[in-house]
């Protein structure tokens, strides 16, 4: 009996179905309240995300009940603050893909007789063709220590016929993510100098600013500038991803307002992120650069950012994950103010009728009703690029009079992606009164434009936005552990019951929690 018990439990754990969920009257007789193992179980699996142990079952034998004391130590504890990350982020969607990893990338080739590290989309420009080094010690070097060919026009397997190929051998290396340690790395792409082929004009450039666009630009000192398949890739990646529910772990740490999450300047990096900031992110922003030296390995700590940030709706992960600012307003309004965007129902007239070429948004028929929203609420990132760029333009004008004045057709880049131009014009005269504008500022009245600099904190700094941003957090923790979408009922009476609470508490998030998992509600089986 004990082995079947717990090959189910195993299998709720697995499938990370909530205890509420999971019950089934073949199994377990419909109650009124859980009695006490139960009730830590559907504790266990919602706020650590496993079943208890043999150990904390037994804790319970002598009690009447799960104590006041048990639902303290779990609530704040590491494991809890692990699910916590967790749920934050589903909330947010963390995702990143493969190219948001920027600098170059390098993993190890070969067979069982020879194994070597090198970049493999660099191949062709150190070696004019798809190859790898030689199973060779490098040894020819000039006097500033750059590696130089150690055979020329080689002719032999892929490199046979034609000009053949200009060859390096391997070289050893302690690389930064295993200090200690030594591998071998094909000499072209290790090479160590910071110093990138200048500009024409003749200014100078380095290596962590071109990135993998030099020939002259190889891993650098101890192959910082490299990211490894196989090395610290995935601890990188995964880095980029929990950053932004850090914040949420620093704010609800310290017993901060919940809401704070999205105004606060402080963030956390760990050894992998703080490195991946200052040598492996090709951005313009300077911030990036000027994050903490810290050794590789180093834990999370938290850090502090410049003024105009906003929070998690500032983060690198949370920008690059939703690139567009329409993008961003979408997932916290959805996410954070449960209120998601829905199309009319009516849907949207035919393209060909006049009124869907308004280049304005919130005024075209069919896309008003969410954009008159959003639009207005874009304003709050317009100083972040759109796209994979983490760059805050804080010197950029409002208006641009070239851009005002440029012709459809022949408007820069520059301009296009920044300024209302001819190019959006749908009918002629539609942007006359727009030209030049910020794009985010298109449309905008004086007010709204004002956000332009007050960043996303503004936006959910509203009044009465703090309301609904309280509602969703105990909305949106609630629906999760009880594992289905409250009642029209419940979110008129038992849902305004605990916001009020979460508000009387001062927005503690661990109150919160608390007064949910100990609601009879949640100790139901339904």
């Amino acid at each position: 009996m004990r082995v079947l018990i717990i090959g189910l439990l195993t299998v709720v754990a697995w499938t990370g179905a909530t205890s509420s969920e999971a019950q089934s009257p073949d199994i377990c007789a419909p109650v009124e309240k859980l009695d006490k193992y139960r009730y830590l179980r559907q504790l266990t699996l919602d706020l650590y995300g496993r079943i208890p142990t043999v150990e904390e079952y037994e804790r319970l034998h002598s009690m009447e009940d799960v104590s006041d004391e048990i639902i303290d130590e779990m609530i704040g504890s590491p494991e809890f603050y692990d699910q916590l990350r967790r749920y934050h982020r589903n909330l947010l969607w963390s995702n990143l893909g493969d190219d948001d990893l920027v600098g170059q990338t390098i993993q190890e080739e070969g067979d069982d007789t020879f194994r070597v590290w090198l970049n493999r989309g660099k191949r062709d420009d150190y070696r004019g063709r798809d190859v790898n080094c030689l199973d060779m010690q490098h040894t020819n070097f000039d006097v500033d220590g750059r590696a130089l060919p150690m055979v020329e026009n080689y002719l032999e397997g892929d490199c046979a016929g034609g000009e053949g190929c200009t060859m390096d051998g391997w070289i050893d290396v302690e690389p930064y993510w295993a200090p200690g340690t030594a591998i071998r790395v094909c000499a072209f792409d290790a090479q160590p100098h910071t110093d990138a082929t200048p500009n024409d004009n003749g200014d100078p450039r380095t290596c962590d600013q071109v990135g993998d666009d030099d020939p002259l630009c190889g891993c650098g000192p101890d192959l910082r500038y490299c990211t490894a398949r196989g090395g610290n890739y995935d601890a990188v990646h995964d880095a980029l991803l929990e950053e932004p529910t850090r914040v949420f772990e620093v704010v609800i740490k310290a017993g901060e307002p919940y809401m704070n999450a999205f105004s606060t300047r402080a963030t956390a990096m760990n050894g992998a992120l703080a490195h991946y900031y200052r040598y492996l992110a090709r951005d313009d922003d300077a911030e990036l650069k000027n994050a903490p030296e810290l050794p590789y390995e180093s834990d999370w700590q938290q850090v502090d950012r410049e003024p105009y940030h906003s929070g998690v709706l500032t983060t690198l992960g949370f920008l690059r994950r939703f690139a567009s600012h329409r993008a961003r307003v979408n997932r916290l309004y959805t996410a954070f103010l449960c209120t998601p965007f829905e199309a009319p129902a009516g849907g949207l007239p035919p393209a060909t009728d006049e009124c869907s070429m308004n280049p304005d948004l919130s005024s075209r028929c069919g896309c008003a009703t969410c954009h008159e929203t959003i639009e207005p609420a874009t304003t709050h990132w317009g100083r972040w690029e759109e796209g994979d760029d983490f760059v805050y333009n804080e010197d950029i004008d409002v208006f641009s009079n070239n851009c005002a004045n440029c012709e459809k057709g022949s408007c820069s880049n520059f301009c296009k992606t920044f300024y209302i131009t001819r190019e959006l014009e749908t009918t002629p005269g539609s942007v006359d009164s727009e030209l030049g504008k910020l794009k985010t500022l298109g449309w905008r009245t004086e007010a709204e434009a004002a956000a332009l600099d007050a960043g996303p904190s503004a936006l959910v700094g509203r009044p009465e936005y703090q309301q609904q941003l309280a509602s969703c957090a105990v909305r949106s923790f609630s629906e999760h552990i009880f594992g289905r979408e409250l009642s029209p009922e419940e979110r008129t009476g038992w849902l305004a019951d605990k916001t009020s609470n979460f508000a009387a508490s001062g927005h503690d998030f661990l109150q919160m929690v608390k007064d949910v998992v100990t609601d009879d509600r949640y100790r139901r089986i339904e």
